[in-house]
């Protein structure tokens, strides 16, 4: 009795590993997320910040996107509904730079790119109000 249970969970659970899943063989030893690259490099810290920044974007885009009609008709505060990506990363540059992992000329590039960030967060908003503004919503 003991041996047809535990062949009975073996066979349930090769059925479970092998066939539920299709996989493809190259996926299973080469799997990459959007954070590699900031595993990768080891010593260049601006290499860091530059992959950053790009996520960053990349989430405030798809952050509008999504709550795009929520801006317009909600009155929340905005760092609840859409909230800032430069701040921290004026930090982390800013602290970078003090323990002299970035040099000033590296440094003053992140920093427009914060503000390309802040200026692309700002025309979302004012798109919004603006559209609220249309459809009479008052803020």
């Amino acid at each position: 009795m003991k041996k047809n249970t535990s062949l009975g969970l073996l066979f349930i659970l090769f059925l479970s590993f092998s066939g539920c899943i299709t996989r493809n063989a190259n996926d299973l030893f080469s799997s990459s997320d959007r954070f590699e690259d900031i595993r990768t490099y080891e010593s260049d810290f601006s290499s860091r910040i530059e992959v950053l920044l790009g996520i960053a974007e990349e989430e405030l885009r798809k952050n509008y996107e999504q709550k795009k009609f929520l801006m317009i008709r909600e009155d929340k505060p905005r760092a609840v509904l859409h909230p800032r990506k430069d701040i921290f990363l004026r930090e982390l540059i800013l602290s970078a730079h003090q323990d002299n992992r970035l040099t000033d000329e590296q440094m003053s590039t992140h920093l427009k790119k914060c503000d390309h960030l802040y200026a692309l967060w700002e025309k979302h908003w004012m798109s919004a109000e603006k559209k609220a503004r249309q459809l009479g919503y008052t803020r």
